[in-house]
């Protein structure tokens, strides 16, 4: 089991490589990490079929009167999955278990007069999951792609934990030039990594509504019902596990028999596979809750940043470690900084230990006065 879980590691690192630069937030780590890994993670469970059912996704079960009535158990195991099962609304509440039913929705019934359900997303569960990893991972390569290396490209190394002084005013130079010789020419890529946020949160409610069609508009509801099931009377409750994801159902399967007579059967089907599968989604409909509420407001506050320099610019000072000449070096170029600008300076800020910046801001303000 751990060796098959730790090889997704390699796809999804969960570490900070020793001197890269960062440019995205906590937010976005959550995004396209920890929810891309989670996702891999349920469809690795999903798929890995030996741990539960004896490796069988399904086992279909049915009698009759002699041997000839009787259908070979791979047969009508294929035939179950292939074209899928239903239980009976009517069953899933107010029978009794061991009785008049077999299980939750699962009960005799008249094929002329009673309502099924069909039961056929099983067999996409991994597809989607493994969808949703994808598009969650998805923001991060655009981010990437727009970002195009511009910070490591010119932070020059500032950003390492030792450095020489010589060394680092060197640098310091060079990278305050660039600063002043681009001014106000950022504004695009400052947008663009705006779009990118905007496109997580986006994707965090566009991947519940997928999950909610993928199961039949159930999963809106799904965690607040299975959280409301545990104040009910255990004997008048329906599961709601057992209603989306159910562990028995029922399959009917036609053919003919010796005489050329269409026979009917009614096979009892388990289903262990949905075991896992009713854990997985009512983890992800409170994660995915909680991940929106988190991006809306990441989202909401990026905003503000950008409608409000006084902020940006107080936010610039505090990463200068209260260094009096580098405060008074922020308070004399903030005001002919674009927001292009002060992003820039801000990531920059972010990778560099805040001495380094402080520093840097009085070389930029020198260039500015020459």
């Amino acid at each position: 089991m751990l060796g098959l879980f730790s090889g997704l590691k390699d796809f999804v690192p969960l570490g900070k490589k020793i001197g890269a630069t960062k440019t995205e937030g906590l937010v976005a780590i959550l995004h396209y990490r920890f929810t891309t890994l989670l996702l891999l993670l349920s469809c690795t469970l999903v798929t890995a079929l030996e741990w539960i059912g004896n490796g069988r996704s399904i086992t279909c079960i049915q009698e009759g009167p002699d041997d000839s009535w009787n259908i070979p158990p791979n047969v009508i195991n294929t035939y179950c999955y292939i074209m899928s099962t239903f239980t009976l609304p009517k069953q899933l509440a107010g029978g009794v278990l061991g009785e008049n039913v077999a299980g939750p929705g699962v009960g005799a019934y008249n094929p002329k007069t009673d309502d099924v359900t069909f039961k056929a997303y099983y067999q996409w569960v991994p597809f989607v999951l493994m969808l949703q990893a994808c598009l969650f991972y998805a923001p991060h390569l655009l981010h990437k792609t727009w970002e195009a290396g511009k910070i490591s490209g010119i932070i020059s190394g500032l950003n390492g934990l030792m450095l020489d002084r010589n060394d680092r005013r060197g640098k310091q130079r060079v990278l305050a030039r660039y600063l002043v010789e681009n001014l106000s020419s950022h504004n695009i890529w400052a947008f663009k990594m705006l779009i990118t946020e905007t496109i997580y949160f986006l994707n965090v409610f566009g991947n519940i509504y997928l999950m909610d069609v993928f199961l039949g508009g159930e999963f809106r509801t799904y965690g607040l019902q299975v959280a409301s099931m545990m104040q009910e009377d255990p004997e008048d409750r329906v599961d709601p596990m057992a209603r989306v994801f159910p562990r028995v159902t029922k399959c009917t399967f036609k053919k003919f028999g010796p005489s050329g007579t269409l026979q009917t059967h009614d096979s009892l089907c388990v289903l262990p596979v949905n075991i896992i599968n009713e854990k997985i989604y009512v983890f992800l409909w409170f994660w995915l809750l909680i991940l929106g509420i988190v991006t809306s407001i990441s989202l909401i506050y990026n905003c503000f940043l950008f409608a409000t320099p006084s902020l940006r610019n107080m936010m610039l000072k505090s990463r200068a470690a209260h260094q009096t000449s580098a405060t008074q070096a922020l308070d004399q170029v903030s005001g002919r900084l674009c927001i292009g600008d002060w992003r820039l300076l801000h990531l920059l800020a972010v990778n560099m230990e805040p001495r380094v910046f402080g520093e840097l801001m009085e070389v930029r303000l020198n260039y500015d006065e020459h």
